[in-house]
């Protein structure tokens, strides 16, 4: 008895004077304690109390058990310059039709990922935008900037969307540790259009991500694999930060190390000995241990799946499988009734019938669903209305798209729908009013100015001027200045002699900003 309670206010001592101990001491002493069991339940209370408040704070100030950065880490590399870098990638991505144009699921990523970002420290000032890729990968990564990428096989392969949170405020974590600013700084921005093209190709390598750069240039290669493969201490960090983010907003924290166990045991099965994700993201036992422990700390938390997670599960299941292996396994999962939610069945079911072309089954799976959470869904006016279209019932698709639009009139899927069901009926007038309408809604958006291009090509109104006067914006949003420039000095080239003037001097205060910028960051 004695001996217990020398023990006991040893490492009482212990805990107390750990407040001032770095985060990894802390949760050292943490664990001991917890192992060898001497506390009391009172004393499990004000103790576990204690360090739940030093170690895994419920509030977003991570600085009380994450180290501090400092100014070091950042000093090569602004916001500005972050977000340039990104986007460079994301171009990149884009320029290999590596993006998932799914409207619907990009929308559902960029709503859950705004939700958990904005219970992050960096929220401020650091934006978020979340994409879609396509692949069956099991994985996703982060980018400068806040770019965040996630393959449809891992929206596929979560059981709940506390999984898919826990996945997202990872890599969020990432972002708010500023990993990548410590893994390029050492990097001049003159260096940096290279290292895109480099990251972008290693980041879409089906496996091992920079090994193809590494066979081509070993250098530059071994140089990429260190500034994608996050050290163990980064990797921790992430989790740290992620599962406090994820708990905020209101999911359990266990789903997190319970769905890296989970692909941890699936990699032991992989025909391609590693699974994307645990390339760029290894998991280890004794980061599971510490991302469990920290969990058990926190109070259970049960959140619903949302029908909007379902929903685009199931669209991510359809592309996992195929169309025609989707259609076998809803045929047989609705004869077997192995089912959780069969109007979500039903959904994906109808999805799998449009990419299969059978848009008469679309409409008969649509019309079995009764959950009003699904028949008033934007997902659910955008699939209807697309079987409708692709039937060549116009009128009915018209209508559909304007039903959704009314009650989501923000939502790009219907929107989308509704302009290329314009131009698909030869509309393009009517097209254009709206579209003038959603660029000055939507002025950064590339799909409206995609769109304004097309529509006034020279096989549709033939207006040369507004379609280099599009491209170049669509171009200018990008990144991609040095095309921009070329388009608006073509859009000048072309101007009617009817025209106002107005449209030129916007044009020409456009190619201004470009040559500006480009001196003052000696891009070309």
């Amino acid at each position: 008895m004695a001996d217990n309670l020398s023990n006991l206010k040893k490492y009482l001592d212990l805990l107390f004077r750990s407040i001032r101990k770095t985060p990894q001491e802390q949760m050292d002493v943490l664990e001991d304690v917890s192992r060898r069991g001497f506390l009391t339940q009172i004393l499990d209370i004000t103790v576990f109390a204690l360090i739940a408040k030093n170690c895994c704070s419920l509030s977003t100030n991570y600085s009380q058990f994450l180290p501090d950065l400092g100014d070091p880490d950042r000093s090569n590399l602004s916001p500005q310059d972050a977000t340039f870098l990104g986007q460079q990638i994301i171009n990149g991505i884009r320029n290999q039709r590596n993006m998932l144009l799914d409207y619907d699921l990009i929308a559902y990523l960029n709503s859950i990922g705004s939700d958990l970002a904005s219970y992050s420290s960096i929220i401020r000032e650091q934006n978020f935008t979340f994409y879609a890729l396509e692949g069956k990968d099991i994985n996703a990564f982060a980018l400068p900037g806040g770019y965040i990428c996630i393959y449809n096989g891992l929206v596929y392969t979560t059981q709940s969307e506390a999984e898919l949170a826990g996945v997202i405020s990872h890599e969020i974590g990432h972002v708010v540790q500023h990993h990548i600013f410590r893994n390029i700084s050492i990097y001049n921005r003159n260096q940096w259009l290279a290292l895109a093209g480099l990251i972008t190709g290693a980041l879409l390598a089906p496996i091992n991500p920079g090994a193809a750069v590494i066979a081509a240039n070993s250098g530059q290669g071994i140089a990429i694999q260190n500034i994608l493969a996050f050290s163990r201490d980064f990797e921790r960090e992430a989790d740290r930060v992620g599962q406090v983010i994820m708990y905020n907003a209101g999911f359990d924290a266990r789903a997190m190390p319970s769905f890296f166990a989970k692909l941890e045991n699936l990699n032991k099965f992989n025909n391609n000995d590693a699974l994307a994700f645990l390339q760029t993201h290894p998991v280890t036992l004794e980061r599971l241990s510490a991302a469990q422990l920290r969990a058990n700390q926190l109070p259970v938390k049960i959140r619903p799946d949302s029908k909007s997670f379902l929903l685009m599960r199931e669209k991510c299941r359809v592309r996992n499988l195929g169309d025609n292996k989707a259609i076998i396994y809803y045929h047989q999962t609705l004869k077997n009734k192995r089912y959780a939610d069969i109007n979500v069945l039903y959904y994906g079911f109808a999805f799998a019938n449009l990419l299969h072309g059978s848009c008469t089954n679309t409409l008969l799976y649509l019309n079995k669903i009764h959950d009003t959470k699904i028949l008033y869904h934007p997902a659910y006016y955008a699939l209807k209305a697309a079987s409708f279209g692709n039937l060549g019932k116009y009128k009915e698709a018209n209508q559909t798209f304007e039903a959704g639009l009314s009650l989501f009139p923000s939502y790009k899927g219907l929107w989308v729908g509704k302009v290329d069901l314009a131009i698909n009926t030869k509309n393009f007038k009517i097209a254009d009013s709206f579209l003038t309408k959603l660029s000055n809604q939507y002025p950064l958006d590339t799909d409206v100015w995609s769109k304004i291009a097309l529509i006034h090509s020279d096989t549709n109104l033939n207006n040369p001027q507004k379609y280099f006067y599009a491209l170049g914006n669509q171009q200018y949003i990008l990144g991609n200045y040095k095309a921009a420039l070329l388009s608006y000095q073509r859009a000048l080239k072309n101007a009617p002699k009817s025209n106002d003037g107005m449209l030129n001097d916007i044009i020409s205060s456009k190619i201004i900003d470009i040559q500006q910028f480009s001196k003052s960051t000696q891009i070309n």
